[in-house]
């Protein structure tokens, strides 16, 4: 309200000036001659300002103001006072000639030289005066002015809009042609609009292209806008005040309507800016609507200068960079629309009326405005129908392409309807059944039921496409033409149209890999010797048995088999895999049907049952003893006498894992070796086995106490130099556990429980993280750190999240790779090799090193010395400590040393435990010496170096 306020002042001072102006340069009188044709009277009247009731009269007597800067109020009318004067010789017809019809009180007086009145006329606009002459509806007042006549004409007008106009004077002749020139010309002017507006009419009902609707719609306002302007309203005379508010919503329709057309030229304007375009609009018609004609004069103006400005500034920020010309033409537009709204404002502020130059003129911007807007519409389409002609060859050229891989496919390619009517089919799918070409399978597959080798299959791929709409990868049995059946990969999705629902698939054939997928899932879960299932399912099978909640409680027999190692031994591993087989075979026949059976070992069988009491599994295990006596195995004129241990034991207690219960029927069968052999022993808590596996609990819960609450220590002992002066410190990482009551426990103690149990993986964690904690902790002790030693047990090494694990704490506390080694133990690293070695050579490409520990202590071989990419052997300490006393101890260290040193390993030396030995070792060239002799295990947090 307050940006309306200090406009309508401005425009208040505007038209003073004007008014002023025109008051200075008008002439004392108007003559006229037979040469008159036209003029405006306001260039030669006197302007003055009288109260409304001021009469004709009141101003003759000087009872007026002149005008002020401050222009009119609202109670005040405007007075033009002209005198004329006729030189000529012969009467002249004139008119004067009013072309505004919203004028709401407007007077004439025509008096002569006595000033009496000759003729007068009143007009008011809305009271529905219909003498106003048609098709060109001007207040006009006709009158003759005699030879040497003279007269003075008095106007007043009185209005809440523009109170200054321009008002004509014309001879009564050239009015009349004036008229019939304006005929013509308005009659061309619509016209040509309306033959633009039945174009993008035309163009939009046959193309669909929502701008051209929006051309025609601004064409129409247009056309309204006209047929305002030029007295239209005057066949409705009551309507003729309310003019304005006609202006307003036309041209807040107009704006509206090129809003539109300026978004859909120029796509990239973003909302906020599209709703701006919106909103001023239907904003400021509401408030034209609602305010007096003077503030709705001004707020027209003004709207359609910032609005065409704002179209220009979109047009340019926002233009179409494929295509320039749209935004130049459509700047052009607006162009020629400004040069239109230039000539409105004159005809409203200055003297400017509408003759035929001016309408000309007008004429001409308007069409030459839409004509530029259509080349812009135009210049749109085409770069658009270029894109899409372009995107629709890209489509082809894709469509021929694909078209080629369709055809030139390895894999099967089919379109079929729901009900299983092939539709199309490719070279290899006719490959995949057995056809010689696609039209012989389209012709001879009467549905696609047939390619099945169990019709339900179709019946159930369907069920499963019709819920999710596809299918990947789903293998299933077929059928060929000539009947054979084969394995195919199917994956196919459903796609509805008109003509009903069609199926889209790909057929691969996978009989080969299926093959091979069942025979690697045979050798995944059974013994490829025996052909029983392997210790992994043995051990998912029994869990799962475990878990279950049944009636009858489930057995185990653990079965070792005696005297093997002789028959092995005697005869080699052949004789012992047929013996193997022999007696799984043997084991297998003796079995109640719902019995399974698992090698667990070398020798070692389970048995599973989950339908017999624990008394008939006892009968069942001495009958299976009984077969195994009776059984006499022959081997090159050999005959062997063979038996079994056999322990059983009943799984009634939930609170016991079924790897515990394993372990308890291992220990049965073991005490039932220890008791002589060749029997069937059930387990008992209360015997010497439940007690000693009762003990190995205890550790259990010892050990999760300890990681729990952490109990564990690190300890550390150093390794000497015995060739070089010492560059650093030389340590291997040990372990110790903390009791509750204070007490030291050895790792002798409980590693071998940790192992047995498969807890070892989390304590190798505990020892990694914490050593590596106190090594980031102690960065000065890191920078004089050359080798740490930590042991790894066989399940870490098998363990990948192990891997991971190790990775991660590299990273987490920035310990340098080559500052770590790690130890394998001989025997470790020999029966996992395969994930010894992916451990080894992971952390060997990160700078890690590794030791073999206790070489010589069990399955020695220098064949696996040379597979292991160790840096650093650790002769066993069994040959160490005596070696000054037993020259064979003394040749096994120098026979270990001269292989490593020959492969470029370091070798250590333990057990050292005087300074003799640790001489000796020096002589022979040992790199390391590790026992008491050099120093006693102690905490790390304490360390100390030598």
């Amino acid at each position: 309200m307050v940006i309306a306020r200090y406009t309508k002042y401005a425009a208040a001072l505007l038209i003073s000036l004007i008014m002023t102006c025109c008051n200075a340069l008008a002439g004392s009188q108007l003559v006229i001659d037979e040469s008159f044709e036209r003029t405006i009277i306001n260039q030669h009247a006197e302007l003055s300002l009288a109260p409304n009731s001021a009469t004709y009269f009141d101003i003759l007597n000087g009872h007026s103001s002149k005008p002020s800067l401050s222009g009119s109020k609202a109670h005040e009318q405007i007075w033009y006072s002209t005198k004329l004067h006729h030189s000529g010789y012969s009467p002249i017809p004139l008119v004067l000639n009013i072309e505004r019809l919203n004028v709401d009180d407007l007077q004439i007086y025509l008096l002569d030289s006595s000033q009496r009145i000759i003729k007068s006329y009143r007009y008011q606009a809305g009271k529905g005066d219909f003498s106003l002459k048609q098709p060109i509806p001007n207040i006009r007042m006709a009158f003759t002015l005699q030879p040497y006549q003279d007269a003075q004409l008095l106007i007043s007008v009185n209005d809440k809009g523009l109170k200054y106009f321009p008002i004509a004077l014309w001879e009564r002749d050239v009015l009349a042609q004036h008229d019939t020139n304006m005929l013509t010309l308005l009659g061309a002017i619509f016209g040509a609009l309306t033959v633009i507006a039945f174009y993008y009419l035309f163009s939009y009902l046959n193309q669909r292209i929502p701008t051209r609707f929006w051309l025609t719609m601004a064409t129409l306002v247009i056309i309204a806008l006209l047929f305002i302007t030029e007295g239209g309203l005057a066949l409705w005379p009551n309507l003729t005040n309310a003019s304005e508010n006609f202006y307003a919503v036309c041209l807040g329709m107009l704006l509206l309507c090129v809003a539109k057309v300026n978004h859909h030229l120029f796509t990239r304007v973003p909302l906020v800016l599209r709703l701006v375009n919106y909103t001023l609009p239907i904003a400021a018609t509401l408030y034209c609507l609602t305010t007096n004609a003077y503030n709705t004069t001004l707020t027209l103006l003004l709207l359609t200068a910032a609005m065409g400005l704002y179209q220009v500034a979109l047009a340019l920020v926002f233009k179409d960079n494929q295509s320039r010309i749209v935004s130049t033409t459509y700047i052009l537009a607006w162009l020629s629309f400004f040069a239109f709204y230039a000539l409105v404002t004159l005809t409203l502020f200055s003297d400017l009326v509408y003759t035929v130059g001016v309408t000309m003129g007008m004429l001409i911007f308007v069409i030459l405005g839409f004509l530029c807007f259509g080349f812009s519409v135009i210049a749109k389409e085409q770069a658009k129908n270029q894109h899409k002609l372009s995107t629709q060859a890209a489509t082809i050229a894709s469509l021929n392409h694909f078209y080629d891989l369709f055809r030139n496919s390895a894999e099967g390619h089919y379109t079929s309807t729901w009900e299983g009517k092939l539709i199309s089919v490719n070279p290899a799918m006719c490959k995949v059944f057995g056809y010689e070409s696609e039209d012989e399978m389209l012709l001879e597959a009467v549905n696609t039921s047939t390619f099945y080798a169990s019709p339900e299959d179709r019946q159930v791929l369907l069920g499963k496409v019709s819920q999710q709409g596809f299918v990947t990868g789903k293998e299933i049995r077929g059928k060929r033409k000539d009947g054979s059946e084969f394995w195919f990969s199917l994956s196919c999705q459903m796609r509805e149209s008109e003509e009903g629902n069609f199926l889209y698939g790909s057929i691969i054939d996978i009989t080969e890999k299926k093959q091979s997928d069942l025979s690697l899932q045979y050798l995944a879960t059974h013994d490829s010797l025996t052909g029983v299932y392997n210790r992994r399912q043995f051990e998912t099978l029994f869990r799962e048995k475990v878990s279950a909640q049944n009636d009858i409680p489930v057995c185990m027999l653990f079965i070792d088999l005696d005297r093997f190692k002789v028959v092995n031994d005697t005869c080699g591993h052949k004789a012992g895999d047929v013996l193997i087989k022999d007696i799984s075979r043997l084991i297998e026949n003796t079995l109640t049907p719902d019995a399974q059976i698992g090698r667990l070992g070398g020798d070692e069988f389970g048995i599973i049952y989950s339908a017999l009491s624990a008394d008939e599994v006892c009968q069942n295990a001495v009958k299976i003893l009984n077969a195994v006596q009776a059984y006499r195995f022959m081997w090159d004129n050999r005959i062997f006498n063979l038996g079994v241990s056999i322990g059983m034991v009943v799984c009634d207690d939930s609170e016991v894992t079924p790897g515990q219960y394993m372990s308890m029927a291992d220990a049965a069968c073991y005490f039932a070796k220890e008791q002589g052999r060749n029997q069937v022993h059930r387990y008992n808590k209360d015997d010497e086995s439940m007690q000693r596996y009762q003990r190995e609990l205890d550790w259990v819960s010892s050990i999760n106490n300890a990681l729990e609450e952490g109990r564990f220590e690190l300890y550390y002992q150093s390794l000497r130099p015995l060739n070089k002066t010492s560059d650093g410190h030389y340590y291997e990482v040990l372990l110790r556990l903390r009791e509750k009551d204070g007490a030291l426990v050895e790792p002798a103690n409980f590693l071998p429980t940790a192992e047995r149990f498969e807890m070892n993986v989390n304590v190798d964690k505990w020892v990694v993280t914490n050593t590596f904690k106190w090594l980031s902790e102690n960065p000065e002790h890191l920078s004089q750190l050359r080798r740490c030693s930590i042991n790894l047990n066989c399940h870490s090494l098998a363990d990948r999240d192990f891997t991971l694990f190790i990775l991660n704490a590299f990273e987490t506390f920035n310990i340098p790779y080559d500052k770590i080694c790690f130890e394998v133990i001989e025997s470790v690293a020999i029966i996992k090799m395969d994930d010894t070695l992916a451990f080894m050579r992971t952390f060997n490409r990160l700078g890690c090193s590794f030791a073999l520990d206790d070489f010589g202590s069990g399955f020695s071989s220098y064949s696996y010395l040379k597979s292991l990419p160790v840096s650093q052997v650790k002769i066993d300490g069994m040959f160490i400590k005596d070696m000054l006393n037993d020259s064979v101890d003394t040749a096994m260290v120098a026979s270990i040393n001269d292989v490593a040193k020959a492969m470029g390993m370091q070798t250590v030396g333990e057990f050292v435990e005087n300074e003799g030995t640790m001489a000796q070792l020096g002589k022979m060239g040992i790199d390391f010496a590790q026992g008491y002799g050099v120093a006693k295990p102690a905490p790390l947090r304490d360390f100390q170096p030598l």
